[in-house]
């Protein structure tokens, strides 16, 4: 794709990220996201065939970014005392800068009435995120650094929490959940995950 097409096809998402954050995905028309992106809908159909299209594009876009930054940001030969917080952080920084916080909204809200193609995108994001995790869980038993256990339920409760932590703060507007300080969840979570609830002479 030519140099102009892909800076337009940009200035495009970039919108449509701002509209479906407002207006959600059932409330932001064509029409509305032609107008935020300064084109006219026909232009808009060039790029994309419609609306689900265009948010299956803004999607995979933005994970594949996000994951394209995690090497740099979470060591997956850390020890489990290092990784945990690491990756917790930076999955929480990912999703709390505004706009994607914004586009989480939307994800959470809106998925009853999304069509298939876009419940895949999430499903596959989610398997891709559990799959990353439990893979490094697997690694860390091989290597001796955790006991032998279920590795997809340990990647559930840590992601599961980290998730419900988000979706406390941002969707459910916790009172609680939005006092809580990144740091104070992440050191808890992190504790639980590695030692458990028992006492240690347990």
């Amino acid at each position: 794709m030519p140099l102009e097409e892909q800076d337009k096809r940009q200035q495009i998402l970039d919108a449509a990220q701002k509209v479906f954050a407002a207006k959600g995905f059932e409330g932001a028309s064509i029409k509305d996201l032609a107008k935020a992106a300064k084109i006219s809908p026909g232009l808009l159909y060039w790029y994309f065939k419609d609306k689900s299209d265009l948010l299956v594009s803004l999607l995979t876009e933005r994970i594949e970014a996000a994951f394209g930054q995690l090497p740099g940001s979470v060591s997956f030969d850390a020890p489990p005392a290092e990784f945990l917080p690491r990756f917790a952080r930076f999955y929480i920084g990912m999703f709390e800068q505004p706009m994607n916080t914004a586009l989480f909204k939307v994800m959470i809200t809106n998925t009853p009435s999304f069509p298939a193609t876009i419940r895949r995108v999430q499903s596959g994001v989610v398997n891709r995120v559990l799959g990353t995790v439990q893979s490094y869980f697997q690694h860390q038993i091989e290597l001796g650094r955790m006991r032998p256990c279920d590795t997809e339920m340990v990647t559930r409760t840590f992601m599961g929490s980290v998730v419900a932590f988000l979706l406390l703060r941002h969707v459910l507007q916790d009172e609680r959940g939005r006092e809580l300080s990144v740091e104070t969840f992440v050191d808890g979570v992190t504790d639980v995950v590695l030692h458990g609830i028992l006492p240690s002479d347990k």
